[in-house]
């Protein structure tokens, strides 16, 4: 089976892509994804609020330093330089390492200094950029509007400064998505990943503490981005779209290409199964490729593509008593 995709302008064997996570944080597990047949990886991202925390934590970094403001805008350059420069190795290293493509992220809020780290990114080897934009959505006093507005001036001021193709991952919140996912594609986004699965805190009730909830993803949560995958592809959004959150298992891979992705990401299945799994899920996508007698995937990428189709995934509410689900 010819089993190869095309990504942000890039070849790749499969479209099982390793999403940012330790699985993609150094050389030895970057290895360990090419080895077990990834398609393509995206290294752990790096945040630019971290960057700051760690400096303030650094040994040696005290208010004698914050005191004295040529002393402080010192050690803050000298240690993100650091920090820089370690991501600059991994993307390095991996890329003499193995012969997949190596997609640098960066975790961002806002049109910070950060925004350097881009070019500095590419210019160490990086194949592509992924952007996690992650705008709060928190303060009341802030439109929707103003979000997405941000979202796309933060991505259009990285776009500025590198050449290599940038995606965005995007959150499921947003008022519209396919308004933005559409503003993002015209300002020049290569790809964009949908979606961004944040972090979920909970209550212990028992110490009465907010308390970090659930990290890994569940198979149900693929529900949402099917639905928007499909909507985009059969909207002729012209960029391409990788599938996250949810994609656990190789019938899951089938779906999102059958719903028009290009690529999916997966990584909480990677925790539950291991490294070796990625190798599970080609095998079984071949396998259903062979089944249905599709020699490449783009025989059935965005084959579910028929009117009915679409009005299923733009349904919001059941319109009828379900006897079996008793709904």
């Amino acid at each position: 089976m010819d089993t190869a995709v095309s990504y942000l302008g890039l070849k790749l064997k499969n479209p099982i892509v390793v999403g940012s996570s330790t699985f993609t944080g150094t050389v030895d597990g970057i290895k360990r994804c090419a080895e077990a047949g990834a398609g393509a990886v995206v290294l752990k991202s790096i945040f630019e609020e971290q960057i700051l925390a760690d400096i303030k934590k650094e040994e040696g970094y005290t208010d004698l330093y914050m005191s004295n403001p040529d002393a402080d805008v010192y050690m803050k350059t000298f240690l993100r330089g650091n920090e820089i420069s370690v991501y600059e190795k991994l993307i390095r290293e991996a890329k003499e390492a193995v012969d997949i493509p190596i997609i640098a992220s960066i975790n961002c809020a806002d049109k910070g200094e950060w925004i350097s780290f881009a070019k500095e990114f590419e210019n160490a080897g990086a194949d592509a950029l992924e952007l996690n934009i992650a705008v709060s959505p928190f303060n009341r006093e802030i439109t929707s509007k103003d979000i997405e507005d941000e979202v796309v001036a933060i991505f259009s001021e990285v776009k500025k400064n590198v050449r290599i193709p940038v995606s965005v991952k995007l959150g499921n919140h947003f008022t519209n998505i396919g308004n933005l996912a559409f503003r993002l594609s015209m300002a020049g986004a290569a790809g964009l990943v949908l979606f961004n699965r944040y972090y979920n805190p909970t209550i212990d009730i028992e110490t009465m503490k907010v308390v970090s909830g659930t990290a890994l993803s569940v198979e149900e949560e693929n529900s949402d981005t099917l639905r928007w995958i499909k909507i985009l592809s059969s909207d002729g959004i012209p960029c391409e779209l990788s599938a996250s959150t949810g994609v656990h298992t190789s019938e899951d891979v089938v779906r999102q290409l059958l719903a028009g992705a290009a690529t999916v990401q997966v990584c909480s299945t990677l925790y539950k199964n291991g490294v070796g799994y990625i190798s599970e899920l080609v095998n079984g996508l071949e396998a259903w490729m062979k089944k249905h007698n599709f020699n490449s995937i783009d025989e059935f990428k965005g084959k579910c593509s028929a009117p009915e189709d679409i009005k299923i995934f733009e349904r919001l509410q059941y319109l009828r008593r379900n006897n079996d689900l008793n709904l």
